[in-house]
């Protein structure tokens, strides 16, 4: 299936008054903007946008003609139909259609259209409803029961039905369709008459080359008609023809779609890609407005890019760099592929870019900044904050137990300052991520590395400067961008700023599928919530498990990939999604980890039983270690001059009381959990990475690596991004390099139209979040737990 806007002339052999129908279209396949004539329910299997404008003329009698417009997006449909007939009759239709997604790759359809034949004094509406059901990538049904009770006889609008089956033995290449159609006997005439039994071939011998056969026929063959034509495309645009009714009518038309859909010609495409918003790895679409991009769809744009030949070249327009070093690290390996398939790279910085886009941008073939710009280069920064001495001031003491001596994230709360443990980690780290920003620019410009240092310590730079100093090579305003660009791109590209920004939405369940679940962002128990009026959101077990073993009961999955870019969290939690991963690879499904920015305590805790876990140089992991406890708020009553009696039965059922400290025995038993839990996380590793207590002990204790390091201590097997987790998922999977397999992302949820409704109103009322709020916001979304598997600490790298 293809996004497609046809411009269709459409033949209307044995067609009522009301529809059009398309050509060589089943009631199992058709699903483009003229499915709503056809089956609505199909509406539901694409739902990219589409466009379609139809004109027909009849050969014997040249007077009759007709025309229609029709679009289609996200499941519904809308559109007009005009016709004059030989005797000068006009008859207008507007319909409008519907499909709901049901469970199992059911949809179901409907199709409202309001008729008005010869002046607007005989108006009367019709109701279509029609069924699809696609179990298999390779087999689809259909039924449909158009103008559902007669509505106007009178008109010779009867009641018809309609079932049909489709098979593709090569998929998109070559589709069969079987459709049987009866009409309502009131319309008259012997029972055969009734009856149409019709034959549809739809065959893609060649890119950009489609052709299509039709034969209709009634049981008794009194009634047998042919047709067929032709579609050629040339990239965004394509041309066809169909003879219908054994060539007593004719069709032309236009049709719009993929620019990699042609069979002439490559073109020369620029695509250009602006960074200037926030790429979350599932963004979420409302009831007002659609989703917005995917860090996956912006790596993807970047990797297509690399392999279409209309593609000569790549610009980057870089105003912010809303990521994490390891998603840069992914992002310049992309740019270096693109550059070894012999496509220059052109970076575009705007505003004042800091380290992040300035790493990113360094490894193009030119850097361009904006004249009034600035380049903030000035090395990386980390600041931590530590509440004890507000806590004292206000009568709040933290009581917390831990393992080990680097599990630093309670120190926040019972500090005044890092501990020696936590100042060695933190330093240990700087430096790893200080040595892929030195590097990585040094490779990129072609400086020496003692030099790059030597510029960031004198940064930040003006334009004129950044250009002296050989970080950036011109200066130029965005209006004169595109002319600055025709020295080094081939003559007559053409910058295309929506490259492969809406890829095309398969309407046939893939045969073959490597399922993406992503945990990404602090582990609670219950469903993923995103960010709201209160936090940051947070990753639900309950939401990543449903996920996992969706994925391990369809049979087309072959192999999971799961993206972890979470601080940690809930140690009950995380063992939770832990325990779903295993139950995956019993399925027999490799598992394959993929490791952003951070993955580090609860967030390595979940992926300790992948089969491969993969991770940039700078990711922040390890952390095995959990604490737990509690404020107790005694002092500041007492200031206050509140009083709580607290009636308990059971020794040490007040602990966790806000009101009081815990005693000797109820820190004992606190400090006695602590101790289980980080055992049974030791056990997780262990088992996982096929290490002994004593082994993962050595490289646990609660301290934090980066993923230069856990590659070398065997927390990690391989450096890499999400791109290689993907290909080693295929590889382990058993998939052979030639067979096309398709990614769909699993998310767990429901998709009801309820966790719409809230999720449109949680988008739309919730502000954008201070960074203070997102700093804290895991403490917030796990105010009823007890026992944490958390990152020590935050850090931003601007």
């Amino acid at each position: 299936m293809t996004l497609s806007l046809p411009l269709l002339l459409l033949p209307l052999a044995a067609a009522q008054q009301e529809r059009l129908d398309a050509p060589a279209a089943s009631v199992s396949l058709e699903d483009g903007p003229a499915a709503a004539w056809t089956n609505p329910a199909n509406l539901g299997y694409d739902p990219d946008a589409g466009l379609g404008v139809w004109f027909e003329q009849e050969f014997v009698d040249t007077d009759t003609t007709s025309f229609a417009v029709s679009t289609s997006a996200g499941g519904t449909s809308a559109g007009l139909l005009f016709r004059r007939g030989s005797d000068n009759t006009s008859w207008w239709g507007f319909n409008s259609a519907v499909s709901i997604r049901l469970p199992k790759q059911f949809r179901l359809g409907a199709n409202l259209i309001w008729n008005l034949p010869h002046g607007s004094g005989n108006n009367f509406v019709s109701w279509d409803l029609g069924l699809g059901y696609r179990p298999l990538p390779y087999l689809g049904f259909g039924a449909t029961a158009r103008n559902i009770g007669n509505p106007a006889p009178d008109f010779g609008i009867y009641s018809s039905y309609a079932i049909g089956a489709t098979v593709r033995p090569l998929q998109e290449r070559l589709e069969i369709a079987v459709d049987y159609e009866i009409t309502d006997p009131s319309a008259g005439g012997s029972f055969a008459d009734l009856q149409t039994l019709s034959a549809i071939v739809r065959a893609r011998p060649l890119t950009g080359l489609a052709l299509r056969a039709q034969a209709s026929a009634s049981p008794d063959f009194s009634r047998f008609d042919v047709g067929g034509g032709v579609e050629v495309y040339f990239g965004s645009l394509g041309v066809g023809a169909f003879v219908a009714d054994s060539g007593q009518k004719g069709q032309a038309y236009l049709i719009t779609g993929p620019w990699e859909d042609r069979l002439l010609g490559q073109g020369r495409r620029v695509p250009l890609i602006r960074i200037d918003q926030s790429y979350p790895y599932q963004p979420q679409s409302t009831l007002l407005q659609p989703a917005g991009e995917s860090y996956l769809r912006l790596l993807n744009r970047l990797r297509h890019a690399e392999s279409d030949p209309s593609v000569k070249g790549l610009v980057l327009s870089v105003r912010a760099t809303p990521f994490s070093f390891a998603q840069i690290q992914e992002l310049r390996e992309a740019i270096r592929r693109i550059r070894e398939a012999g496509k220059p790279v052109v970076a575009y910085l705007d505003g004042a870019p800091g380290n992040g886009a300035y790493l990113l941008a360094a490894d193009c073939d030119k850097v361009y900044l904006n004249p009034a710009g600035e380049l903030d280069l000035i090395g990386l920064s980390s600041e931590l904050f530590y509440l004890r001495g507000a806590l004292d001031l206000v009568g709040v003491e933290p009581q917390y137990a831990k393992r080990a001596e680097y599990k630093s994230a309670p120190e926040q709360f019972t500090n005044t300052e890092p501990s020696p443990t936590s100042r060695e980690q933190t330093e240990a780290w700087m430096d790893d991520l200080f040595e892929v920003l030195v590097k990585g620019i040094s490779q990129g410009r072609n400086l020496p590395e003692e030099q790059v240092r030597t510029l960031i310590d004198g940064g930040p730079y003006t334009g004129g400067e950044a250009v002296a100093l050989g970080l950036v090579d011109g200066l130029v305003y965005p209006e004169d961008f595109e002319e600055e660009l025709e020295g080094i791109l081939p003559r007559g590209f053409e910058l295309d700023d929506d490259y492969y920004a809406t890829p095309d939405t398969p309407g046939w369940k893939p045969s073959r599928q490597i399922a993406l679940i992503y945990v990404d962002g602090p582990i609670t128990g219950g469903e993923s919530q995103p960010p709201s009026l209160l936090g940051g959101g947070n990753v639900g077990s309950a939401t990543v498990v449903r996920a996992l073993r969706q994925a391990a009961d369809d049979n087309a999955v072959k192999a999971v990939v799961l993206r972890v870019d979470s601080p940690g969290g809930s140690a009950f939690a995380s063992d939770q999604i832990w325990r779903a991963v295993e139950e995956v690879k019993a399925e027999g499904k490799p598992v394959i980890v993929s490791f952003g920015g951070v993955a580090a305590s609860g967030g390595y805790y979940v992926a300790a039983g992948g089969d491969v876990i993969f991770a940039e140089p700078s990711t922040i992991t390890g952390s095995i270690g959990v604490y737990g406890g509690k404020f107790s708020a005694a002092g500041l009553m007492d200031t206050l001059g509140v009083n709580a009696e607290v009636f308990t039965r059971g020794r040490n059922a007040g602990m966790f009381a806000l009101s009081r400290p815990m005693d000797p025995v109820e820190y004992a038993a606190l400090d006695r959990m602590i101790g289980d839990t980080y055992r049974q996380f030791k056990e997780r590793v262990a088992d996982g990475r096929g290490m002994t207590m004593d082994q993962v002990e050595e490289v646990a204790r609660g301290r934090v690596w980066s993923g230069q390091d856990a590659k070398e201590i065997g927390l990690v097997d391989e450096l890499g991004g999400i791109q290689d987790a993907i290909e080693r998922a295929k590889k382990d999977a058993g998939i052979p390099d030639r067979v096309e397999v398709q990614l769909m992302t699993f998310t767990g949820r429901e998709g009801t139209f309820g966790e719409e409704v809230t999720e449109t109103v949680r988008v739309h009322l919730a502000p954008e979040l201070p960074p203070g709020v997102v700093r804290f916001s895991p403490y917030l979304n796990l105010a009823d737990e007890h026992i944490f598997a958390l990152m020590p600490w935050y850090m931003e790298v601007k």
